[in-house]
């Protein structure tokens, strides 16, 4: 299952393919297989596919389920076989001339194993059993971190897993193929992934159902009262499941399922299932199941989902559901899939660069600094620091291949890499082969440094020098990289100013030592150079190369919330509770006081001060005109734009003017019953440096992040030459429309 929320793959791992129902796409997509010898891949893996028909029957007030599953093993399956069900399913077969034993069942496990003895030559059999499956929804603990449920069946809606182990899982058989009829209460809908075949009222109980003819490694089993809606386009099919009748909302996602699917087929081959679905859920949730999402209410509604979230988990079909990871040895899918989406769509709005500075200050906020690890351990995301490692940096893994190799090879290698591997479980090592294919390079060292390797480059620009020759201007400077341990080898992006040329001189240089000396030889006077420009290479950045924002505060080791002794008493209250909630962001150790039990603000570590009527305040206030923020005591002007005080809540960062920079946040506002709001809000936000929000309903107004008027990795010899315009580098492909 790929869990999103924003956006990612869970424990849950899963993924093959149903066939899609177009003739002329089924015909095209047997050529490209044959091609590729998936047939004989596909035969191996269905010899070892487990067969289910299940008859199941929803008593969602109850929290109940009554199963009946008419199994079939594969052929070369031993007599003796071992299954796991949930904790309480009583199982019973219904097969005279098989033994059914039950094992211990382990303390606190939510499953219990069995054992199956079996005549000679039988293969089928049919299990029996009912019980209850009603865990709550865990709460986030924190930023980051995800707020799941391991399987539940109530009034509100049932969401039911693998790892719920409501139906039969055989050991050593992960892929299994499925029908899933299931009774439910009059007005309920189920979705699965597969096919649905059958959708109708009968005696006033709701049937469905669901057939998966391709292997699958879990049925997933989601029903709840569902107002559908259904678009269809040259082939593509798009459902949407609300909770509540929405016409309007579920047309925005049906054409963008359209647009999406076109585009990833253009630009990596065809869809790999019958259909997607976008499925409102009874929590906040972003789960990214086969062939469909699962979404809560608030997520479905935030405009900006449609262009990050959505794509992300309909390109989760390709990877992940499509090719399998192989997550014994590191979870590859998520970071492609992030730069494939959440990255493209940006770059497609210009913004690409922007999205990978953000990228980079996620890791070096977060990871950065005892939190690390290498790609090869990366499961799936628990927290902000494991998300910027396992997404940012796989992303910018994928990103520095296609600087190296160009689009066209990095094109045709994820093309040849989906076609190779569909219907498989795929490693970082299977990627390396296959674009070492492609490309005819040895990537051995790319892949070694970035994969196995925990950390970053960091780099520093050090001495620089224009000189007049006979040959041209010369331009020297030295390049260090500061991390412990051996040099990465790296292709450095570099952007050369000069006088009288608008646009710059883009080249590449390669470093192989910790500290290198450069030359390079111009016709005309060199005014300028910026290292990394476009923040192309995967790199700790250095401190002032980034502005203040909340990442540095959430991502920080020790920090301290100062709570306004004198503020009204619900107000006061409403602060200590918002405090605690702040205190489960991120950061490492938290302490948390009141403004009258300092002296003063302690130097060594990072500091968040709430409250108007903090004493503290102004001290912050005027560290926030270094950002051109002035304070009155009936509003802050930001950026030139006017906040009221009252009924505004306001969220800002900077940085301490010691050497060490610890970063220091104020949060004011008038509203106490604004403060849960704001909590849940704020980790959202966190790549700002400042936010201002109205009302109770705490209503983003503003949001930005601070310039940075000089980044240390730019010599200027001009003192007043701006960088001259960098090449426009197109999006890998672009937003079809309809």
């Amino acid at each position: 299952m790929n869990l999103l929320i924003y956006y990612d793959k869970a424990l849950v791992k899963v993924k093959m393919k149903s066939e899609k129902i177009q003739p002329t796409r089924l015909i095209i997509q047997l050529l490209i297989l044959t091609v590729t010898f998936l047939f004989p891949l596909l035969t191996q893996a269905m010899e070892a596919v487990v067969e289910h028909q299940l008859n199941v029957r929803l008593d969602p007030e109850n929290h109940q389920l009554f199963v009946e599953d008419k199994i079939t093993l594969p052929a070369k399956a031993p007599r003796e076989i071992h299954f796991s069900l949930h904790t309480g399913m009583q199982p019973e077969i219904l097969n005279d001339d098989i033994t059914l034993i039950p094992l211990e069942v382990s303390a606190n496990s939510l499953q219990q194993q069995f054992k199956l003895r079996l005549p000679d030559k039988t293969k089928s059999f049919t299990l029996q059993y009912n019980g209850i499956i009603n865990h709550s929804v865990g709460k986030r603990q924190q930023a980051g971190a995800i707020q799941s449920s391991a399987g539940l069946i109530s009034t509100d809606g049932v969401f039911l897993t693998g790892g719920t182990n409501w139906f039969a899982q055989f050991e050593h058989y992960p892929y299994l193929r499925f029908t899933l009829s299931v009774q439910s209460p009059a007005g309920w809908k189920v979705i699965s992934q597969g096919k649905r075949v059958q959708h109708e009222t009968i005696k006033g109980v709701a049937v469905d159902q669901w057939n998966s003819a391709s292997p699958q490694e879990e049925i997933y089993l989601i029903a709840a009262k569902f107002s559908e809606y259904n678009l269809s386009v040259d082939g593509i099919n798009a459902q949407v499941f609300l909770r509540q009748p929405d016409e309007k909302l579920a047309e925005k996602y049906l054409q963008a399922t359209i647009r999406y699917i076109s585009m990833y087929e253009k630009l990596l081959g065809d869809y790999p299932y019958a259909k997607f679905a976008l499925v409102e859920n009874f929590w906040e949730t972003g789960f990214g199941m086969p062939s469909f999402t699962l979404l809560g209410s608030r997520v479905i509604r935030f405009p900006f989902i449609l262009y990050s979230s959505y794509p992300h988990e309909i390109l989760h079909n390709w990877w992940g559901n499509g090719v399998y990871v192989d997550f014994e040895t590191g979870n590859w899918s998520e970071g492609l899939t992030a730069y494939l989406a959440d990255h493209l769509i940006k770059q497609q709005q210009g913004k690409g660069t922007d999205y990978r500075l953000q990228t980079l200050q996620k890791y070096t906020d977060y990871a950065g600094k005892e939190r690390d690890f290498p790609l090869t351990r990366f499961r799936g995301r628990h927290s902000s620091a494991s998300a910027a490692v396992g997404y940012g940096k796989t992303l910018m893994l994928f990103h520095m291949l296609r600087v190296q190799l160009g689009d066209a090879l990095f094109t045709q290698a994820l093309r040849q890499f989906y076609q190779q591997h569909q219907f498989k479980a795929a490693s970082f090592e299977d990627l390396q082969k296959t674009f070492e294919q492609v490309s005819g390079e040895n990537l051995s060292t790319f892949f070694d440094q970035w994969v196995n390797r925990t950390g970053a480059p960091e780099l520093t620009l050090g001495q620089s020098s224009v000189t007049q020759k006979a040959d041209g201007f010369h331009l020297s400077f030295s390049l260090n990289q500061l991390q412990p341990g051996d040099s990465y080898q790296l292709k450095v992006p570099l952007a050369i100013t000069l006088e009288g040329e608008t646009e710059t001189q883009q080249v590449f240089i390669t470093m192989t030592q910790k500290n290198q000396q450069f030359e390079l030889t111009f016709k005309t006077p060199p005014l300028r150079l910026d290292i990394d420009p476009e923040f192309d290479l995967f790199r700790k950045l250095a401190t002032d190369e980034t502005p203040p924002a909340f990442t540095q505060l959430l991502g920080s080791n020790n920090m301290l919330i100062i709570l306004p002794r004198s503020a009204d008493p619900e107000l006061k209250s409403a602060w200590q509770t918002f405090a605690q909630s702040l205190a489960q962001m991120g950061p490492e150790t938290v302490q948390i006081k009141w403004d009258d039990e300092l002296e003063q603000l302690p130097e060594d570590q990072a500091i968040t001060i709430l409250g108007w009527k903090n004493r503290f305040a102004d001290e912050i206030l005027t560290l926030l005109t270094d950002f051109n923020v002035t304070s009155k005591p009936d509003k802050l002007t930001i950026q030139n734009v006017d906040i009221p005080r009252l009924n505004y809540s306001v969220a800002f960062t900077t940085r301490s003017r010691n050497i060490n920079n610890y970063p220091r946040a104020f949060i004011a506002t008038d509203l106490a019953g604004s403060l849960n709001t704001l909590a849940r809000k704020l980790p959202h936000y966190h790549k700002y440096s400042y936010l201002a929000f109205s009302g109770s309903q705490v209503t983003n107004k503003l949001k930005g992040r601070w310039s940075i008027e000089q980044s240390p990795m730019t010599i200027l010899f001009d003192d007043k030459i701006k960088r001259g315009t960098l090449a426009i580098r197109p999006a890998l492909t672009t937003l079809i429309s309809n």
